[in-house]
């Protein structure tokens, strides 16, 4: 086992058993659970769908009870609203089939609006069509259940469609997640190193360039690992109810070939931000420092989810191609052409070659400030002893 895979071995057994990382890996999808769950159940728990009381007062005459409670008298329905016999009614005007307006009344404020309004446009429809087939009442409740089918420019059917565009979506949302856990981890792990005074000790048996990319892959693998756990979590919960996770599978027909380049991107687009937030580690005097100068660069990884609805709708445009062309945001922009549009084959391969020629660059950049300025305790080197050590061979 060379010296490299031993610092990233221990760098990775040694923070995955730290508290603070179980803690964030379980609490954060349960933090999100509770912080979209909880409202739900909030609204929910002060009435169900069951408790529904609905009545109605009908100055047309074409509309018959159903379930609702048909009331002759406004004022005699508003005091049953406050007296809690029923919970909405609602009025239908004289004119309501020249202008379908009517007006909802509730006895208090009624965060599933939504779903009397459902109950109420079923029961006007019942009853506007209550002399037609129940199948054309039916259809008129669900007129669409559409299916979307994309043409490549031969004419031809496109496979994936929704589905790639889904998996675009979730890898650029993994990937930032990636970067911002990842390079917490990069920078905590390198500045506090070097304010213990450990690395002297390191490098006494390392070399620089062993020690950096051993970090590299043990922090990163940490980052990466919450990353996975969060994934298994979210899947599991998605598996718990049968129904939702059979509709996921009969609507998803993912692209292999486009999995197998997020892939390759995200691993290598990993490798060109780690390299980066190991370097900035080693230049940073604090964990706050390094934090601070870290978000530049994890601000233009995002840039591609900033220009979302721009690059799906313009895939061949020449900033969506410069974007995937460059490597801190060719990761996320490749993706997301490769799952809406034909891209030549020749982009895809240059992209690629771009990338993996970057993270070999950018690596030995960070080795040559890592070497330069670890040993520099306490002090911040300046930008321009930065770019002195840059252009050092």
């Amino acid at each position: 086992m060379t010296k490299w895979t031993t610092i990233a071995k221990h760098e990775y057994t040694y923070n995955v058993r730290r508290k603070e990382f179980i803690f964030l890996t379980l609490g954060m999808p349960l933090f999100i659970m509770v912080a979209m769950g909880l409202p739900v159940l909030l609204a929910g728990s002060s009435i169900s769908h069951a408790e529904y009381r609905i009545g109605y007062v009908d100055k047309t005459g074409l509309f018959e009870p159903g379930n609702f409670t048909k009331y002759t008298d406004e004022e005699l329905a508003k005091k049953n609203l406050l007296d809690n016999k029923i919970t909405h009614f609602f009025v239908i005007p004289a004119n309501y089939t020249a202008t379908g307006k009517i007006t909802i009344f509730a006895g208090k404020k009624d965060l599933m609006g939504r779903t009397v309004e459902s109950q109420i446009r079923n029961f006007l429809i019942d009853n506007l069509l209550k002399r037609e087939n129940k199948d054309v009442v039916e259809r008129v409740k669900t007129p669409i259940n559409s299916e979307y089918v994309t043409l490549n420019e031969k004419g031809e059917t496109s496979d994936g469609g929704l589905s790639d565009f889904i998996v675009s979506v979730a890898f650029a949302v993994f990937f930032m997640l990636s970067i911002f856990t990842s390079s917490n981890f990069l920078l905590q792990g390198v500045v506090e190193e070097k304010e213990n005074r450990v690395m002297e000790i390191l490098l006494s048996s390392v070399s620089y360039r062993e020690l950096l990319i051993g970090k590299i892959f043990g922090l990163g693998a940490v980052g990466l690992t919450q990353i996975l756990a969060w994934l298994v979590i979210g899947l599991g919960i998605l598996t718990s109810n049968p129904v939702v996770f059979a509709m996921l599978l009969d609507r998803m027909h993912v692209s292999i070939p486009l999995l197998l380049f997020a892939f390759s991107y995200f691993m290598l687009g990993y490798i060109v931000f780690a390299s980066i937030m190991a370097g900035l580690g080693a230049v940073a005097t604090t964990s706050r420092e390094g934090q601070q100068m870290a978000g530049i660069f994890s601000l233009i990884g995002v840039i591609p989810m900033m220009f979302l609805q721009f690059i799906l709708t313009n895939p061949g445009a020449p900033l969506t191609k410069i974007l995937s062309y460059f490597p801190l945001t060719s990761p996320i922009t490749m993706i997301m052409r490769l799952s809406t549009a034909e891209v030549q084959y020749y982009e895809v391969v240059l992209s690629t070659m771009i990338l993996a020629v970057s993270a070999i660059v950018i690596i030995e950049l960070s080795v040559k400030v890592f070497r330069a300025s670890l040993l520099m305790y306490g002090k911040k080197p300046t930008l321009k002893e930065v770019i002195r050590y840059l252009s050092e061979s």
